[in-house]
């Protein structure tokens, strides 16, 4: 009996140990603490890296470059309210936080608030006067982003929220940390003017008080419920506001300074147990990293307290290393406190994955690339563009005057397959940028172009097939091994825009759905099974979300085949079974659209289609309204418009003008289906004028080769 007791005793001790370290665990993990540096870029990174006194502390834990594009204007505010709500955001004029007491101009914060609101102001709260007006300027943008609602849900989950400090800048109030902390009555709890000390010789006179901090959070944390502290840290937002006032030397030593003391306060707040989990957000860089063109910010986090882990920092949005979303930090520290939202939230929960070795360098050289082909893409882009139309109209000099010539036409027609192999060197050489000089980098892609239009003029007996094979296939492995040679080619889609981060872009689409449409021309490809193979092969490789994941183009590619097909195998069909192919395909189309969003991996399309049948209209015609307001924006003032318009016109000039430009019935059911799928991804793509360009481009040296082929101008 004494045994059994004794057994019973020691179970009872083993279940009360393993209750209290869940428990205790639970309480650590469930306190997280948000450092937001505004103007914080990653010049402060690679300097900290260099020169840093607690260098564990930045290459321990994980980091990756944000993205920070609101709705509309590139701003503290819009880009803070933007991380805050989960959604692209925008801010309003005059807005802030204040306590009661503190003066908004010549007025009480609290009497304004009274006058506008009706409300009066309790003791200790956080209040922001224009709340109201935020939540109406965000209701009348197509995001209509929920403001307060990431404060909301920690309220209503029983999480108490903090804000300490603020960015303050002499006279001016900068209060924008309380943004990810207050509820949808605009309401927050902290401590605005105890975060920071007088400090004479520091930028406006003031410095951030880390004992302060330090002993604020340690009463916060010392409770057994989570906690949510966010930390404005406005010592380098006044630093920069300042630096046109300031000696150059002067300002160096606040600068080191400033760095000196964010990196001593983290270390103190990790190692020192104050919290266990802590993020560093930058909502925005500084006007110099800005100049430069370096518009991804820094983010670290850090889980483990003795600096020892390092971990790669993934995010379903962009599937990229590396690389984040502004839009994924509510999601994140939702699923941190195992908060279930409503999937009203495009971002995605951030993933660990622990690395044997720090990350950071590997990280440093990979956002390099991605800063560098951002800064240079609007000169290579320009110039390769240009050299395009130049290509086109050069070719049409020569056919139009110098056809019958041997000589001219030779060179015509390496100039035609020269452009039609660019996208191709485009897309396997952006890596060299690591090693060369952008302007070394398009002497080269001028090269390799030239070079592959005169070995294969002169060596391949078909080569507008040879090269249709070599870019379809090219671009179908490269979406099969995770878009790794489009993610960073100047015809792919980069990731401080923020427009794409995964799947075909726009750009390659067009060339795609071209290269796989001139296959037909091959007799024994023809055959309606392969055709069909083919139809629905491209159609999968569009559409699926973890490969191409291109509505607009899907929907263009079904268009194109349908129209094929009808021109090929139904040529002398009335209009019924014109209608009746045409409807079969666009369903067929948008049911493997639909089918392929199922497999788990849940993309922009996969959403889109989650809101319709949730019955949310509104959703579809913003985006809608979002992708026309896109399309001409960019016909307007993209380098692609004035490729776009080449293209077009040479085409109705000789393709409409000229019926009979090439002889072969089947090329020229193929250059005039070419035209059908460029007119369809322009219309059905938020850039669709990029993709009716490179499209249009193919089509129109296609067509230029073949008639030079065949002497038929």
């Amino acid at each position: 009996m004494n045994i059994i007791k004794k057994c019973i005793f020691i179970y009872l001790i083993i279940l009360l140990i393993t209750c209290g370290k869940i428990a205790f665990a639970d309480d650590t993990d469930k306190k997280l603490t948000v450092i937001l540096v505004p103007d914080f870029s990653f010049q402060e990174v690679k300097w900290l890296n260099e020169n840093g006194r607690f260098l564990e502390l930045w290459r321990t834990g994980g980091m990756s470059a944000m993205n920070i594009r609101p709705d509309g204007p590139y701003s503290y505010l819009n880009n803070t309210v933007t991380i805050a709500s989960g959604v692209r955001s925008l801010g309003v004029e005059g807005w802030n936080g204040f306590i009661k007491g503190e003066f908004d101009g010549d007025v009480l914060a609290e009497v304004n608030y009274q006058q506008w609101t009706g409300e009066v102001v309790d003791e200790g709260v956080i209040f922001h006067p224009l709340f109201h007006k935020l939540v109406d300027k965000n209701k009348e943008t197509t995001y209509r982003s929920e403001i307060g609602i990431l404060g909301e849900l920690l309220k209503n989950h029983g999480i108490e929220s903090f804000v300490i400090g603020t960015s303050d800048s002499g006279p001016e109030k900068i209060r924008y940390g309380s943004l990810m902390t207050m509820d949808q009555e605009g309401k927050a709890k902290g401590l605005l003017l105890e975060g920071t000390k007088k400090s004479e010789g520091s930028p406006w006179g003031m410095v951030m008080d880390v004992d302060n901090i330090l002993l604020t959070l340690s009463t916060i944390n010392n409770t057994p419920d989570p906690t949510f502290t966010v930390v404005e840290w406005g010592d380098l937002h006044r630093l920069f506001k300042q630096k046109g006032n300031m000696t150059s030397d002067y300002f160096l030593k606040q600068y080191e300074q400033s760095l000196f003391h964010l990196e001593l306060f983290i270390s103190k707040l990790l190692l020192n147990d104050y919290t266990q989990n802590v993020m560093l957000v930058s909502p925005m860089v500084h006007s110099d990293a800005y100049q430069s063109k370096e518009r991804l910010a820094p983010f670290f986090y850090w889980e483990d307290a003795t600096l020892q882990e390092s971990y790669y920092l993934l995010s379903a949005t962009t599937r990229q290393p590396f690389v984040l979303s502004n839009l994924d930090i509510v999601p994140t520290l939702l699923d941190f406190y195992e908060i279930k939202d409503k999937g009203q939230f495009f971002g995605k929960p951030l993933q660990k994955i622990i690395a044997t070795s720090s990350t950071l360098e590997e990280g440093l050289k990979t956002i390099d690339l991605m800063f560098l082909v951002f800064k240079t893409r609007n000169v290579i882009l320009s110039s390769y563009i240009t050299l395009l139309v130049l290509l086109l109209i050069i070719t049409s000099v020569i056919i139009m005057f110098r056809e019958q010539n041997d000589t001219w036409k030779g060179v015509a027609k390496i100039l035609l397959i020269s452009g039609i192999s660019s996208p191709l060197w485009l897309l396997l050489t952006p890596y060299s940028l690591n090693y060369i000089q952008p302007n070394i980098y398009l002497l080269l892609l001028i090269f390799c172009s030239f070079l592959t239009g005169y070995l294969v003029v002169k060596f391949i007996p078909n080569p507008i097939f040879f090269l249709s094979v070599v870019l379809f296939l090219t671009i179908t492995i490269d979406l099969f091994i995770g878009n790794y040679l489009m993610q960073r080619s100047y015809l792919g889609y980069d990731p401080v825009i923020g427009a794409r981060y995964y799947g075909i872009g726009n750009e390659y689409a067009g060339v795609y759905l071209i290269s796989g449409l001139l296959l037909l021309e091959h007799s024994s490809i023809r055959r309606w099974f392969l055709l069909l193979i083919i139809g629905l092969s491209q159609l999968y490789l569009l559409s699926s979300t973890s490969l191409g994941a291109n509505a607009g183009a899907t929907l263009a590619a079904g268009i194109m085949f349908a129209y094929f097909s009808y021109r090929c195998f139904f040529p002398k069909a009335n209009f019924r079974i014109f209608l009746l192919i045409f409807s079969s395909l666009g369903l067929i189309t948008l049911i493997l659209l639909f089918l392929t969003q199922l497999n788990g991996q849940e993309s922009h399309i996969g959403y889109a289609f989650s809101r319709f049948f949730q019955g949310d209209l509104q959703y579809i015609f913003d985006t809608i309204q979002r992708k026309l307001e896109m399309n001409w924006k960019i016909f307007r003032f993209s380098n692609w418009t004035q490729l776009f318009v080449t293209t077009y016109l040479l085409i109705a000039l000789y393709l409409w003008r000229k019926k009979e430009i090439v002889r072969s019935g089947v090329r020229r059911i193929l250059i005039q289906t070419g035209v059908v799928a460029s007119i369809a991804l322009l219309l059905l793509n938020d850039s669709g004028v990029v993709a009716a360009a490179t499209s249009m481009f193919i089509i129109v040296c296609t067509s230029y080769y073949w008639a030079l082929e065949n002497y038929e101008l």
